[in-house]
């Protein structure tokens, strides 16, 4: 039976009440084996690329292709050195060596190795507001998750081969969201899904960085003001339109 993993991430997992995100979302990509080593490589690629033209900024007295061998390997922060979509976009630590235009070429590039692989980035999306109106808050003890997560697996299960077999590797975040994920995976409507779930950091799995890369954008896009016209906005809508190209969306 062919395997392909789900690596997910999540935003606007702030509560129901938070008007600044309305949307809750979970996301990722979903690989066979056969995909996944080219994909992993590539992601490799990327960061040295990246990592080269921010050593060529330091004022170091190496060569940039020298910096990483002689500094890196006794610079934590080097070391660890991995793609977050916020990080990048807002300009923190290391990625303060690029400038405004190179922060979303980082963001268009992964986007870009998704595409070249044809790989499908799943979304399950949930409108906070709407959920709202269908439910007593009072009794909900983190119903929105559930309800996203049951119908989202759902979708993704529809959608892949019959023989498929499915393991989800997602961020180590808020242990009750990790429990009704993992929950709704060990559900007897599900026949794809292995039941456990796997989770580790962004930095320790790569994927996991393309997870977040592409849920970041959503977010983005879907914040977006229909107004807004200046560089950011333009940005962010040409990453999304590009996206696009290989998202499968469950409005849920």
């Amino acid at each position: 039976m062919p395997m392909g993993i789900l690596y997910l991430d999540e935003a606007g997992n702030t509560g129901l009440r938070d008007t600044n995100q309305p949307l809750l979302i979970y996301g990722g990509p979903y690989i066979e084996p056969s995909t996944w080593k080219k994909l992993s490589d590539d992601l490799i690629l990327i960061q040295t690329k990246y990592l080269g033209i921010i050593a060529s900024r330091f004022q170091s007295g190496l060569r940039a292709e020298n910096f990483l061998a002689e500094v890196g390997t006794n610079v934590n922060f080097l070391t660890d050195f991995h793609f977050h979509a916020k990080n990048i976009i807002n300009r923190t630590a290391l990625w303060s060596k690029l400038d405004e235009t190179e922060r979303f070429k980082v963001l268009e590039d992964i986007i870009d190795i998704i595409i070249k692989h044809d790989i499908t980035f799943y979304i399950g999306v949930l409108d906070k507001a709407v959920y709202q109106s269908t439910i007593s808050l009072r009794n909900n003890n983190m119903g929105e998750y559930r309800h996203l997560h049951e119908q989202f697996l759902s979708f993704i299960e529809s959608d892949t081969s019959e023989h498929a077999q499915i393991l989800t590797v997602i961020d180590d975040g808020d242990a009750g969201e990790k429990e009704v994920l993992k929950d709704c995976l060990s559900s007897s409507n599900l026949n794809k899904f292995f039941g456990e779930l796997v989770c580790g950091k962004h930095k320790d799995y790569p994927l996991l960085q393309v997870a977040d890369i592409g849920v970041w954008v959503f977010q983005a896009f879907h914040r977006l003001g229909t107004n807004r016209s200046d560089d950011y906005a333009q940005s962010v809508r040409y990453l999304y339109n590009k996206l696009q190209r290989v998202l499968k969306i469950k409005q849920c």
